[in-house]
This record gives structure tokens, sequence and C-alpha cells, in this order.
């Protein structure tokens, strides 16, 4: 188990869907960017399901998918930002990303991008003794640079 994250295409909005929904599923763009419907029956619900698999080249509207980390990996990132040394904080980074190793169902917002991608750059500041807790730091630090710059050029939350 762990966090893993992602970024939602935007081929609906842009008109890519390879297959177009049923009128009846009323489809919309949820707030966390995926294809969602609502006040459907279990019968249409699993039909619609099946549909947004593939209803693009995107498998399940997925245009990005990152791992962060198993549950001792996120929590060892966590320790590392909270005590850095550095004198820097990451508020968006400990508490919406990192706060738990388990967590899902949940996203940073677009509102939250800006200072997400600040604390993203200062990232860069934060060095650790431990060879292999850097190596680790890095590949975090490189994941979260992929997920803003997609989630920035998409218009969508990260969500876990």
């Amino acid at each position: 188990m762990g966090v893993f994250a992602c970024v939602y295409c935007n081929c609906l909005e842009k008109g890519l869907l390879a297959s177009q929904p049923k009128s009846e599923w009323n489809v919309f763009v949820d707030s966390d960017g995926s294809r969602s419907t609502e006040g459907l029956d279990l019968e249409a619900e699993l039909e619609f399901d099946q549909w947004n698999e593939s209803a693009c080249e995107h498998e399940s509207g997925i245009y990005l998918r990152r791992p962060i980390g198993n549950v001792s990996l996120v929590g060892m990132l966590r320790e590392q930002l909270s005590a850095n040394g550095t004198g820097k904080t990451f508020p968006i980074l400990v508490g919406h990303v990192l706060y738990n190793g388990t967590h899902g169902g949940d996203s940073v917002p677009m509102e939250l991008m800006p200072q997400l991608r600040e604390e993203v750059s200062q990232l860069s500041t934060v060095h650790c003794e431990e060879p292999g807790t850097a190596a680790f730091l890095r590949g975090f630090e490189q994941t979260m640079q992929a997920l803003c710059a997609n989630a920035e050029a998409l218009d969508r939350s990260i969500c876990f």
C-alpha cells in the first residue's frame, strides 16, 4: 500500500473522445478533473465506468499517474520536510501530499498550485546526510515537478 498521484486528462472538454457518452449519463468534469456522472442506477453506472475506461487514449481519463511512495517512504519524506533544517516550511507538500502514507480520494486543487509549485522548487534546498534518503527525496522532487507541470498545463488538480 502507499500513495499514488494522478492528473486527469481534458479530452472531454477538448472533444477528443474516441466514443461519446450516452446523453442520459449527463457526464461532467468533477472538481478533481475526472469524468463523472450522478444519479444513475447500478447498471448504468457500470456501463458508464466501462465506457470511461476507454473513452479516450488515456485509460480511465488518467493523463499522468505516478507513485509517491509506500507508507514508510511517505513517512520518511514527511519527516525530512518537517525537520529539514533549512528554515523553509512545506505546508502543502506535508499537509496535502505526505500527511498520510495511505490516503486517497483527495486532491491538491488548482488554487493551491502556485504555492505547491514554489514548495516543489524549494525541495532542491533540502539535503540529507544519508545517500539513500537523498535519492528518494530527489525522486520525489522529480515526481512532483512532473505532476505540477501536467496539472498546470491541463488546468487540473493533482489527485490521490
